[in-house]
C-alpha cells in the first residue's frame, strides 16, 4: 500500500490532550492523504479475494486494525460455524469466512456498505447474505452466531453523513451502548466478538459499556505502528 497507507495504519481520528508530537505529525499527514484517496473507487487483493472499495467505503488494507482481524480470522477454524462481519464495509472479512468454509453473514447501517458487500461476494463468488441494519435491528429473531468480527467507530462525535459511521460512534458512546445491550441475544453460548480497538480511543470507557452488560472481555492480541498502539478484544458470555 506505500508509505501513505503505513502512515495512516492504525491511527483513529480522535481529538487527545495526550497526543504525542509525533502522533500529531502523523494525523496532520495521514488523514488528508486518506480523506483524498477514498475519493475514489479502488482495488484490492487479499489471499485470493478481489476486493472493489466504492468510494467513501473504510478501506482494509489502510488501517492495522483490519489487518488484524483478518490476521486473527486466518487462525480460526470457520468451517461450518456461524460468522457476522459487523458493519462490513467492503466485507472483506464476510468474504475469507465464506472461503474458509463458514455460513457468512456481512451487516453495515449504509447501503452503499451493503451494495459493497454484495458486489465483493459476487465477483469472488462466494455464498454471503447482506443484511442492511442499524446493528442488529433488523436482523431476524433466531439468527445466532459463532464470532461476530467487528472494527467499530471509535470517535465521540455524531456522524452527520454517511461515511462517518465508520468513525463516528455518538458523543455519549450509544453506538456501544445498543451493541452489547443486544449482543448477548445474538452471540452463540460458546461464541465470541473480537473487536479492535485503538490505545488512543476511550478504551476504558468502551470496555466499562461491554462489562455493565456483563460480558467477559479478554485482551487476545496487541500490535505498535508507528504513532498507536491497537488492539483486539475477544468478548465472551460471563459464565
Amino acid at each position: 500500500m506505500g508509505a501513505a497507507a503505513e502512515l495512516l495504519s492504525g491511527i483513529c481520528v480522535i481529538n487527545s490532550m495526550s497526543k504525542t508530537p509525533m502522533r500529531i505529525l502523523v494525523e496532520s499527514v495521514a488523514q488528508p492523504l486518506y480523506a483524498l484517496y477514498s475519493q475514489n473507487d479502488r482495488n484490492w487483493e487479499y489471499s485470493g479475494l478481489q476486493i472493489s472499495v466504492l468510494s467513501g467505503i473504510f478501506h482494509p488494507g489502510w488501517f492495522v486494525t483490519s489487518q488484524m482481524l483478518l490476521e486473527k480470522l486466518e487462525r480460526l477454524d470457520l468451517a461450518g460455524k456461524s460468522f457476522l462481519e459487523l458493519g462490513c464495509g467492503t466485507a472483506t472479512q464476510a468474504c475469507r469466512a465464506a472461503a474458509k468454509g463458514a455460513v457468512a453473514y456481512a451487516s453495515d447501517v449504509t447501503a452503499n456498505a451493503c451494495k459493497n458487500a454484495h458486489h465483493n461476494a459476487h465477483q469472488n463468488n462466494q455464498e454471503l447474505r447482506v443484511i442492511h441494519s442499524d446493528l442488529f435491528d433488523s436482523f431476524p429473531d433466531e439468527l445466532t452466531f459463532d464470532f461476530i468480527f467487528v472494527n467499530p467507530p471509535f470517535i465521540p462525535k455524531y456522524p452527520e453523513k454517511e461515511k462517518d459511521f465508520a468513525f463516528f460512534c455518538g458523543e455519549q458512546f450509544e453506538y456501544y451502548h445498543a451493541l452489547f445491550e443486544s449482543l448477548g441475544d445474538r452471540l452463540n453460548p460458546e461464541g465470541e466478538m473480537i473487536m479492535a480497538l485503538a490505545k488512543s480511543c476511550p478504551c476504558d470507557d468502551i470496555l466499562e459499556i461491554g462489562e455493565h452488560y456483563e460480558f467477559a472481555i479478554e485482551r487476545i492480541d496487541r500490535t505498535q505502528r508507528w504513532a498507536e498502539t491497537n488492539y483486539l478484544y475477544a468478548v465472551r458470555h460471563a459464565s
